[in-house]
Parts: C-alpha cells; structure tokens; sequence
C-alpha cells in the first residue's frame, strides 16, 4: 500500500506498510502476468502459512511473472478505505487488486469465507464469476478448503486440487497464452479444464431433489471427476532460503520448513491426514543446507521443522543432531509442533532443549483409549503419560493438549476421562515443580474426503453442553483450557459440509458486514442467521447424517483416498478396529498410491554430514559496547517499540557481526535501547548500545549493519564505550510537525507560550493525573498553517506525547492529530 496517510488512525499499520525482509521488487513493464497472491485472513495469520510462500517463491523466480501478496484487511482499516473511496492494494507495489491478471486465493479454512468476498469487493473484482469481464482478474483457489468448494465455487473461476507447486506453472502458462490471445471466460475455463488438478465450477451443475438432497452433479465440460495433483517428489521443487521476513509480530513468528507432506497413521477424523497421502519426505542433508543459509538471509532466531508427524520423519534423529549442532552456537533455538506421543524420545527432548525448551504439544484428541481406537488415535493412556512425565523430567514445565468434543460414539465417560487424564498427567510432574497444562478443546465436525463424511455433527446447543461439561472437569489452578466456541464450529460445520445453496447466504452474510468469523471477538452469530432465513436454507440440514449411497457435494473431487476404502474405515471405526500405519506394515489400499503419480517417498539417515558452517555468536574473551545513532523514518514509523527491538534483533543476526548474547532461558543479542517513539513519529535521533564479543571498527558495524537493515533504519553513527554506560538523559527534544490541514494558528500558539501554567488531564488506567503542560514545552515556533516546531522538555514523569500536546495547544480532535507527521530532529 503506496498511501501511508491514514495509517496513523489504524491499530498495528505495520501490517499493511510491505517492504519486509526479501519482499519480491520488480518492474511491472517487465513482466507478462502479474499475481496477487491472497491470504483471506488477517496479516499475521496469512504471514504464518507456508504454502503461499512457497507459491510466492516459485512465481517470482520467472522473470516474466511478478507475484505480490494482499491480507484482509481489519475493521478500522476497512472503514478508512471505504470512507475514502478506496481500493485494497497489493503490499508490493500498492497496485489494486482489480489490476492484476491473476488473483490466487488460499483457502485454508471455512470461516475466511466473508473475508475472501470482503478482499474481493475491495479489491473492485465482481463478486460471482460469471459477472467478470474481459478486463477483470482471473480468480483462482487452492488449499484444503477447496477439497470442497462447493459453497464458495460460484466466485471462482477455477480451483486447484491438490499440491499447488505441481500446478503453478502451468496455470501461469496458460494464463499468458490466453491473455495474448485475447479470448473469453468461456475459453479461458476451456484451456484450464486441460490441466490436470484444476477444477472448473462453470463446467459442473448440481441438481438437486424435491427433498434438497443431490441427485446428481452434472458435468457440461471433458472431465466427469477432477483428481487431485501430487508432487511425487518434495526436493523436486527447490525452496528459496530467502522467505519474506515481516516486521509486526505474528502468529508463527519464526523460520518454518516443512519436513515431510503426508501422514500414514489413518487418524479417521482428520480431512489432513487424508487429503495430503503419500508420505513424501525431504532430503534431510538438504535441510541442514537450507536452514543454515535461510538464518543468514532472515535472522530469524526459532526454526520449526513442520509435518503432519514430525516425529514419524525418518531420518529425525540425525537431522536435530545436526541442526542443533549448526544452531546452538547461534542461539537459535528449535521445535517440533506436530508430535506423537509414541514418537517423543528422551533423545529428541535432549537435542532440542539445547538452547531453549521450546512449546511441547501432545494430541491425545479423546480421553479414553476406547474412544481412541474408535477414530484410530492409536495411542495407549500409558504411552501418553510416560511422554509427558519424560518432557516434564527433561525441565519442561508446560505442556500443551489437545483434545475433542463430539466425536462418533462419544458418551459422557470419555468426556469425563479427558479430566482425568489431565490430572494424571499433571501427577508425573517431579514433586516441588509446579507443572502447567495449556489445554485446547475442539469440536469435532465431520470433514470431506474421511471416513467420518457420512457422521452427523451435534447441533450448536449439544455442542455447548459438550463444551461446558468438559469445562466444568477440568478447574484446576495449574490447567488453563481454552476452545473454540461451538458457534464457530457450528458455522464451520455447515460450510464444510455444503453445497452451492450457501452461496447466497454468504452473499447476504457480507452485506450484513460479518467479517473474521475465524476471531471470537469478531463472530456475530445474529447476522448469519438472519442471512440463513433470508435466503432460506436450513443450516441444520447439512449438519445431518448422510447414508453411505447419498450423493455429497464433492463427490465429482477426487482426493485420491476411495469412497470404498472411507466407507470400510468408518464400519472398523463403529467395531473398534485399528487400522495399521501402511508404511510400517501393509498397504491398506486406500487408493491413493498409483506408483507412477503418487507413492511413498521416504528418506534413509545419511551416512555422513558436512561440518557445520562459521558458528556464530560465540562468546569471546573481551565483550564491547558501542552506542549507536540512527533513524526510524518512512516506512519504519510504522513499526512499535516492540516491533522495532525485534527488527534490530534480526539484522544484527544477518549482518554476521560478532554478538555476544544474554543467559537465561531466552537467549537474545545483548541490546539496550533508549526510549520508545510513538508509532507514526519518525526520527533522526534514536540511540541504542549493542554488545559484540569482539571489537571492529566503527566503520565496519555501520556498513554492515546499515546492509542488512530494513529501509527506514539507519545508523548514522558508532561510539566505541569504555564499558557498559547508563543510557543518555535528554533535556529537551526538537520536532518538526507537519498538518496536512491548515490547524496551526500564531496567536494561539503566542497565547499559549504567554501563560505560566496550562493545566490538562492525563487519563491513565487507573488514575488521572493533572500535569502542567506549559512546563513541558520549552518552544514553539509556527512556520505557517501547516507547519511548526515544537521543543518538548522531558521530566521525570508524565510526559505528553507530541500529538497530545498539540492537540491541547491547538485544540486538534483525535483524528486531526493522528494525521499530524511529526519527525524528531534531535535530542539534547
């Protein structure tokens, strides 16, 4: 986004600023197609998906393609621009969305629905795909969502099944070809239906019975069923290790790369587990390379190896040795998010701990064994509890776990045995250590493409009575439980479940302005029910129980995994029957594994691995403190203090400078910074003191760390110290502030500066404090109507900040001094 003004009046604008860390810059006359990759959620969360990234890495390396990213937008910064007229716009280049050729949307979960029409209609792209012309962007979706896109397939022109590395490029192509040509919608869909994995909703037509039931899904094209598209291979496909770096803190904050795609373990509930088969695992000699040169480019300070069962990757054992062999001297601390309790080892616990203990998560998800064996969780109570009494022996304190609600045959023991189960857990904690349980509550709702499609899902008051049983089990001073609420799961459920009847209902949802329906604070239930009668469509009606004969939704999507092998999976459910994990014992045939497309593809341990590469961060004999001058200014206003200390932290991290790092369980570049700007105002005097674990010369610190950080940081000048000195203590800062509007009088400020004592409340939490604002303005000198400068004197407290002030002075309402641009010139 190209327009900054009104970002002041936005909570977090870091998010919406671009710039980041490795963010794709090109000529736009340069390139044949240009993408607008976007993520129908919030900037943090969007930032935390890998596969976008991956499909951002692989558009960018052509030459004739440039893809930029877009994130919803929140609701204060959605009301700036629909006040003022304006479109949502890409990060990279602020272009608006309706400009680009091609607008790829990730559909990663059912209640960005409304967040995606939100993007669209921001963006000025017409809502249903029929209604889009010539001119208007092509749009495409991917993602497990799109296993069933029945609900949202209206709005798409084409939808890809399956892994989306294997599709993008020829997508791309044939984007091209048809734009030089010239040619229709119709066309257009013509030529993607040619492609393997892409699924054209024009070309499919439900009809439907007098009881609202399928009778059958029509094809109008050359395709029947679409089959998903599966990358054989994960190390055919090159990963960059520059990954966009963001400045705002997000929701995984930190270098992620996936290890393996795919689970064998046949979990019954879990649409994952059988949407991503065949097991295919990453070279892991490979990994080591990646990750050592990805840290060099991103700075980041926490690696997540990510897999459905990252404890089920092969060659696991060698690859932490090796990772935290090349990590430890760095301070980077690794972690395993997806873990098995059968699959947890001392060993593994060992390696990991080695700089920090990073979150621990185990996923029991039912509380009775009898109960596990129904959904296939193959998990014994005592497996269970040995790994968590291990973690709580290695020096964890909390553990977190997961559990659900609602699941097939599920009866009031096995939602009492989810307490219990957490209590004896919490007993094999070393006496005198005080363990903690972060324990999370999901409903279970009856996902496409598993051998629970056919299960009903409890209605939203069966759920909740679900949901406050357990709840109510589960008060204990050293638990802390939290769920998703069964209004959002309710909702998740009757789109998961759907068909293009919703359409409609999400159409009059969006009008009624529901937005972040995936955020508790931001779900509101009334106005989709009022969409549910206004269109009329019972919700409940696709909550029910399906017979096995019924014609679903996504009957004509092929994931690969059979309709006779789900079927056969949900009669051994009902008899408690375990199924093997095939890649420990036989196939169980369930229809994906072809040995041409799509196989098993596993990694053996290498027999040897390289020396590590330079160890950083190594403490030496003689530590140096250097005091360092520089600006925040342009994009960089944006960031908060917080954001700021993390944005130093990464570049000092990648301009290989030798840090010295602090002790304890968090270990961090040795950094103290003096005072923290406001968001919005920018500087050309901030300082801050950096150790290093030996000394350079002033004129290396500055070039290379000027080299490594992000545009608006700069240092302007190194001082070598003595040893460690208290911060500088400013009497006075100078600013210059700048008024888009006319608000700057002479006689108020001379009538100002004439009194000795001008009184103004300063509202705190919890008190209010009146303080003499006349004391804390050592000069002011208006220029004109829109400018002046401003000498604020500090004291020991109570300090008002520059739009404050000026706000009293002048009398600014709160919105006319967030639009003020104040830059500090300097302190003394």
């Amino acid at each position: 986004m190209t327009d900054f003004s009104f970002l002041s009046r936005v909570q977090r604008p870091s998010r919406y600023g671009g710039g980041e860390i490795n963010a794709a810059s090109k000529n736009p006359g340069d390139v044949a197609l240009r993408v607008a990759l976007l993520f129908p959620d919030l900037y943090e969360v969007g930032m935390s998906h890998l596969g976008l990234s991956l499909l951002y890495d692989i558009l960018n390396r052509r030459e004739d393609v440039w893809a930029e990213r877009a994130y919803a937008p929140a609701p204060d910064l959605e009301t700036e621009l629909r006040t003022r007229g304006l479109p949502l716009t890409s990060l990279e280049s602020g272009t608006p969305l309706r400009e680009f050729d091609l607008v790829g949307i990730s559909l990663q979960y059912e209640l960005s629905y409304t967040n995606l029409l939100n993007m669209l209609d921001l963006g000025g792209i017409p809502l249903l795909a029929e209604e889009r012309g010539p001119g208007d962007p092509v749009v495409i979706g991917g993602g497990p969502a799109g296993c069933n896109p029945e609900p949202v397939a209206l709005f798409f022109d084409a939808l890809v099944l399956g892994d989306g590395e294997e599709v993008i490029l020829e997508l791309a192509a044939a984007l091209k070809a048809w734009k030089m040509a010239k040619g229709t919608r119709r066309e257009l869909w013509q030529a993607l239906e040619a492609i393997d994995g892409v699924y054209i909703p024009a070309l499919f037509s439900p009809v439907f019975d007098e009881s609202g039931r399928l009778r059958e899904i029509s094809p109008r094209g050359q395709r029947s069923t679409v089959r998903k598209r599966v990358l054989r291979d994960l190390n055919r496909v090159a990963i960059s290790p520059r990954p966009v770096v963001p400045y705002c803190q997000i929701v995984h904050d930190r270098l992620q790369l996936e290890i393996a795609r795919g689970c064998s373990r046949g979990c019954r509930y879990c649409q994952a587990g059988m949407l991503y088969r065949p097991v295919r695992e990453r070279d892991p000699a490979e990994i080591v390379d990646w990750v050592e040169e990805a840290l060099e480019a991103t700075g980041y300070e926490d690696v997540s190896l990510l897999s459905l069962s990252a404890g089920d990757y092969g060659p696991l054992p060698w690859l932490l040795t090796q990772l935290m062999d090349r990590l430890a001297p760095r301070k980077v601390a690794l972690s395993l998010p997806s873990l098995r309790a059968d699959t947890l080892t001392p060993e593994m616990m060992s390696q990991i701990k080695r700089v920090r203990r990073t979150g621990l998560t185990l996923a029991p998800e039912a509380g009775s064994e009898r109960l596990r064996r129904v959904i296939n969780k193959n998990l014994a109570e005592e497996t269970i509890i040995d790994s968590a009494a291990r973690a709580f022996q290695a020096g964890w304190q909390l553990l977190k776990l997961y559990f659900m609600i609602g699941l097939p045959t599920e009866t009031p023991e096995d939602l009492e045995a989810i307490a219990t189960l957490t209590r004896q857990i919490l007993k094999t904690a070393p006496k005198g250590r005080r363990a903690k349980i972060n324990l999370s509550l999901s409903t279970f709702i009856p996902k496409a493409h598993t051998p629970f499609q056919w299960e009903p899902m409890a209605d939203l008051e069966e759920s909740r009575r679900r949901l406050h049983a357990v709840k109510d089990r589960l008060r204990h001073p050293q638990v802390q439980a939290k769920w998703n609420s069964a209004a959002q799961s309710w909702l998740e459920g009757v789109f998961s479940r759907g068909d293009r009847r919703l359409a409609p209902v999400l159409l009059a949802a969006h009008r009624r302005g529901c937005r972040l329906d995936a955020w508790s604070e931001h779900l509101r239930l009334e106005p989709w029910q009022e969409a549910f009668r206004e269109t009329g469509v019972d919700p409940d009606f696709y909550l029910r129980e399906r017979k096995t004969d019924e014609i679903l939704p996504w009957d004509h999507l092929d994931s690969g995994v059979s309709r006779e092998f789900l079927a056969a999976e949900r009669e051994r459910a009902y008899q408690g029957l375990e199924t093997p994990d095939c890649r420990r014992g036989e196939c169980q045939d369930c229809g994906v594994c072809d040995q041409e497309t799509a196989a098993l593809d596993l990694q053996d341990t290498p027999a040897a691995a390289p020396p590590p590469s330079r160890p950083a961060g190594v403490r030496g004999p003689q530590p140096v403190w250097y005091r360092l001058s520089f600006t925040k200014v342009d994009a960089a206003r944006w960031l908060s203090h917080l954001e700021l200390v993390s944005a130093f932290y990464r570049s000092l991290r990648r301009s290989r400078l030798p840090l010295h790092f602090s002790d304890g369980f968090h270990p961090l570049p040795r950094v103290a910074f003096h005072g923290a700007l406001p968001v919005g105002v920018e500087s050309l005097a901030e300082t801050l003191d950096v150790e290093l674990s030996a000394p350079i010369t002033t004129g290396k610190l500055m070039a290379d760390l000027n080299l490594a950080l992000p545009p608006g940081l700069r240092i302007l000048q190194a001082q070598h110290l003595p040893k460690r000195l208290p911060p500088p203590r400013p009497q006075t800062a100078l600013y210059q502030v700048e008024s888009p509007e006319p608000r700057f009088d002479p006689g108020t400020a001379a009538a100002f500066l004439s009194r000795e004592e001008v009184l103004v409340t300063r509202s705190r939490p919890k008190e209010e404090r009146t303080i003499n604002l006349r004391q804390q303005v050592a000069g002011l000198e208006v220029a004109d109507p829109h400018n002046l400068q401003l000498t604020m004197r500090f004291q020991e407290r109570d300090n008002l900040k520059v739009p404050d002030a000026l706000a009293h002075i002048f009398q600014l309402s709160v919105d006319q001094a967030k639009d003020l641009h104040i830059l500090k010139l300097k302190s003394s």
